[in-house]
């Protein structure tokens, strides 16, 4: 999997996607306004980013950002977030995904960490 392979499949769900650079430096893949399926945060709207990489096969870092953030800042159990190095409106949630997969497999993983029922909205 390539990272436009990434961004072509989340399109193709119906979603916009959007190259960003990030304060830090960095460029991620921005999917815009997603409305959260299910779990504690169902229904919040929010924007997922993964930074962007042009490694082959694609293997993000493992983290996972949105725009808004969406539970307290520094938690530590049962996920780690904090500020993320976007800008200072988005979240860093720590989640390792370093493995190769497919585009499927990698934004199944981004929806099945956001929408846990255990974390506390903020």
């Amino acid at each position: 999997m390539t990272v436009d392979e990434y961004e072509e499949y989340v399109r193709g769900l119906g979603h916009a996607v959007e190259v960003v650079a990030g304060a830090d430096g960095n460029t991620y893949s921005v999917v815009r306004d997603f409305e959260l399926p299910g779990g504690a945060l169902r229904g919040r709207r929010c924007d997922i980013a993964v930074q962007r990489l042009e490694m082959v096969p694609y293997v993000p870092p493992a983290a996972i950002h949105t725009r808004p953030h969406l539970v307290p800042m520094d938690m530590s159990e049962p996920l780690r977030t904090m500020k993320s190095g976007i800008g200072p409106e988005w979240q860093y949630w720590s989640r390792r995904y370093d493995h190769r997969s497919t585009p499927r497999d990698l934004w199944a993983h981004i929806l099945t960490v956001l929408t846990d029922d255990r974390w506390p909205a903020t």
